[in-house]
């Protein structure tokens, strides 16, 4: 049997690979590849189980593997059918090999050629880290600088979960400034050291005080009120760290059924309603909900291509 036959024509041609590539259409031996868990997803165990009833090693299609320079085999995309065939007691299966690949290049197909399936974000920002993706290794570098960590698997005590919502903040200015900025005002109002696992410690910035509701609620804030000299930044450090995000969440979750709209929205309603507690109606704020977080300039101001109908539109970041 040639390596050839049972593939379809796609398969041995290298169409729909998303590599420039042809590499070569292989049955391979199951045990010579290897699955480099850096940059892969986790595996889904009941997806194999499903993937492994009635499994038909023709059916199932070539998955992709790359043989590096050392002439060591990688799974580069289909993993999960690879456990599948072996579940099923299969010791071979189709695979359309590609030739001196690096691992960064690895990743690079692995993630192009997965962006619309159900990966995680933290599966791809882990690709995008091993990519070599100077933003993401950035958004690292300015998280580790406020004494915390991105998880890059989802963590409920310590680090950061929240990717997606660091990125947005990231890319408000293009570099990071604004991502700091909200990250230190929060490093300062819930400073007190919490431990992992392992006793490594970190700043008390966890998965809830540095939720995406409260990092967007924190910077609406800092862009509407503290940058507009209506409330000074030590004192809001300190409002803010006596409440509590427990005390800011309840408030939020109350603000949302009276009011409506997003979560972290309402996280600001509720920082401003805390700003406000116990102060004369002359020095309290108002709740300032139109525009858009992504519209912010370097200083907490609307850029200069803002268009004036915006200010009649609600926020939609």
């Amino acid at each position: 049997m040639t390596p050839e036959e049972g593939l379809s024509a796609a398969a041995v041609k290298g169409i729909d690979l998303g590599v420039d590539e042809l590499g070569s259409a292989e049955i391979v031996t199951i045990e010579q590849i290897n699955v480099d868990d850096d940059y892969q997803r986790d595996l889904r165990h009941a997806f194999v189980n499903q993937l492994a009833q009635g499994y038909d090693i023709v059916k199932a299609g070539a998955i992709l593997v790359n043989e590096r320079g050392d002439g060591v085999l990688w799974c580069v995309d289909g993993q999960h059918r690879m456990a599948a065939a072996l579940q099923a007691g299969e010791t071979e299966i189709f695979a359309h090999v590609l030739h001196g690949k690096t691992k960064e290049q690895e990743a690079e197909i692995r993630l192009a050629r997965n962006n619309r399936k159900s990966d995680t974000m933290q599966e791809k920002f882990r690709t995008r880290l091993v990519m070599g993706e100077e933003k993401a290794h950035r958004m690292v570098e300015i998280v580790e600088q406020h004494g915390t960590k991105i998880n890059l698997m989802p963590v409920n005590y310590v680090g950061i979960n929240a990717i997606a919502t660091l990125e947005l903040l990231y890319d408000i200015d293009g570099n990071g400034v604004w991502l700091g900025r909200v990250l230190r005002l929060i490093q300062e109002a819930y400073g007190e050291e919490v431990s992992d696992a392992t006793g490594e410690t970190y700043s008390g910035m966890t998965p809830q005080t540095c939720s995406s509701s409260m990092m967007k609620a924190v910077c609406w804030f800092l862009a509407q009120h503290v940058d507009h000299r209506e409330v000074t930044y030590a004192d809001f450090v300190e409002r803010l760290g006596a409440a509590g995000v427990d005390d800011i969440r309840r408030k939020a979750v109350s603000h949302k059924a009276a009011n409506g709209g997003a979560m972290w929205l309402n996280y600001y309603r509720a920082l401003v309603e805390i700003w406000n507690f116990r102060r004369s109606d002359s020095k309290k704020i108002k709740w300032k909900t139109i525009g858009s977080i992504t519209r912010l300039g370097a200083a907490g101001v609307r850029k200069d291509d803002w268009e004036a109908v915006r200010d009649r539109v609600a926020i939609t970041s």
